[in-house]
């Protein structure tokens, strides 16, 4: 699987691309938000690396890291 993936690019990062791609064309979609930006607040935000800082450093229950996850995407990415 390893072989498939360019080694200077993230596979995470490519999914986010997509989705990001996916929503910034969508009704809703903040405006002026490009499809880059979106990939990158959404790689970042979702990467486990901020998950476990909070998680497991800052001892976040999981559900309150997914509503804060949530909602900071949605103010950022979403027009309404």
């Amino acid at each position: 699987m390893a072989a498939l993936w360019p080694d200077d690019v993230d596979p995470r990062y490519v999914v986010q691309q997509e989705a990001a791609r996916a929503l910034v064309g969508k009704p809703g979609a903040r405006a002026g938000v490009s499809a880059q930006e979106a990939a990158d607040l959404l790689y970042g935000l979702l990467s486990p690396e901020l998950y476990l800082l909070f998680v497991h450093g800052r001892s976040w229950p999981r559900e309150r890291w997914e509503q804060w996850a949530f909602r900071t995407l949605r103010a950022q990415l979403c027009s309404g």
